[in-house]
């Protein structure tokens, strides 16, 4: 039987029960395709409804192509690498992997790049868009502490206007509180196709960490079944075209809003999905394109030094891809709280261990997954040495 996971992630809490429930089950039989989803995350997964997702539809012409009937698991997703590090045993494949090298989860190979995914600048037809200057003296809504927050922030001249869900954003939009908006474009294009008929015109970005593309994660002892894979996605980017236009995904080439481009910033929005869209749930060759797949890491410090014979360039992209979610690019956030450059002015001489302890256990009640057991003590430990590198005082 070939068993498929596909998520992107809502950030939702599962049990043990759950996993051991979807550990357990059953061979149906030995043409069966079996799927792993979250089930209430459009545009990306859906369990019951008239849509099903861009995901679900995928599936079900993977496992066509593959001459597997498919069935599906629902459960809800928490916390992306370590629902590959539960459930690969049981599965076989998982969607929704940033494409880029840098992005590494152990026992996992990765398939050919399938969809481009990004950011995307919201505003009227009326509004020019060429270059990152045209925003300008622009009332620019944002979600707090998401990279186009952070950019923005970091960049002179320029108003961002902070909000908690999506919804809040295209309502500002709507009542001219904001003149435009930088939103996660899968969510956003959903959103502004079925909700709002396609009033507002959404334009991809790239640079700065705020395009990429998506992967398929293959457990490495099957790498037949990486190879299927790779066969089908190939075969089947003309019906991939099709459900991104379904959905709503933006499939304009982006703007470039810088020369470089990098995966550091945007590997947790592919890993999770619609989180950092912040919707409210349960409530009513282009030269501009630029391929974040080939990016490299000309954005990180050009003079990044060796510490006991660690490569801190790939530490700093190990950290990017799994922290600055919500930490930043590069632990530089503009949540005062989040900013990881404050440590040692926090903790004076006790930083290092409080990181330690606070990386290992996590802080569940404030929403930071626990890191022990996912990643290795050296790797925590390295992570600090990054984190020394940045301290201001």
């Amino acid at each position: 039987m070939l068993k498929l996971l596909v998520t992107h992630g809502k950030v939702a809490l599962k049990t043990a029960v759950v996993f051991a429930g979807l550990l357990s089950m059953s061979v149906a039989s030995a043409d069966t395709l079996k799927v792993c989803s979250d089930p209430d995350n459009l545009p990306f997964s859906k369990a019951e409804g008239p849509e099903k997702g861009l995901y679900i539809e995928l599936a079900e012409l993977v496992g066509k192509h593959l001459g597997s009937s498919v069935e599906y698991v629902w459960w809800l997703t928490h916390n992306q690498r370590r629902a590959i590090r539960n459930t690969m045993d049981g599965c076989d494949a998982y969607f929704a992997l940033p494409a880029t090298a840098d992005y590494k989860v152990r026992g996992t190979d990765r398939s050919r790049a399938f969809m481009d995914v990004g950011f995307a600048l919201i505003g009227p037809a009326s509004f020019k868009f060429g270059s990152l200057t045209d925003l300008k003296g622009k009332r620019v809504g944002v979600l707090h502490g998401s990279p186009p927050h952070i950019m923005l922030s970091n960049e002179s001249g320029y108003e961002p206007r902070n909000f908690k869900f999506q919804e809040e954003v295209f309502d500002a939009l709507d009542k001219g509180e904001i003149d435009l908006a930088i939103l996660w474009g899968p969510s956003a294009g959903y959103e502004n196709q079925n909700r709002l008929q396609s009033r507002w015109v959404l334009t991809p970005v790239a640079g700065f960490g705020l395009n990429g593309q998506v992967a398929v994660a293959v457990s490495k002892s099957k790498p037949e079944l990486k190879e299927k894979i790779d066969q089908a996605l190939t075969e089947l980017q003309p019906e991939i075209k099709n459900l991104q236009k379904k959905y709503g995904f933006p499939q304009t080439a982006p703007v470039a809003l810088d020369a470089k481009g990098s995966w550091n910033s945007i590997t947790e929005q592919v890993a999770i999905g619609t989180a950092q869209a912040g919707i409210k749930k349960f409530s009513d060759k282009d030269s501009a394109k630029i391929s974040l797949a080939g990016g490299s890491k000309t954005e990180l410090r050009a003079n990044m030094i060796k510490v006991a014979n660690v490569d801190m360039e790939e530490v700093k992209a190990m950290f990017n891809s799994r922290c600055s979610h919500c930490h930043g690019q590069n632990g530089a956030s503009p949540q005062s709280e989040r900013d990881l450059r404050k440590l040692s002015k926090r903790y004076t001489d006790k930083w290092e261990e409080v990181a330690h302890t606070t990386i290992t256990n996590g802080r569940p009640e404030l929403g930071m997954p626990t890191w022990g057991g996912t990643l290795s003590d050296a790797e925590i430990r390295n992570i600090i040495k990054f984190l020394a590198s940045i301290q201001r005082q």
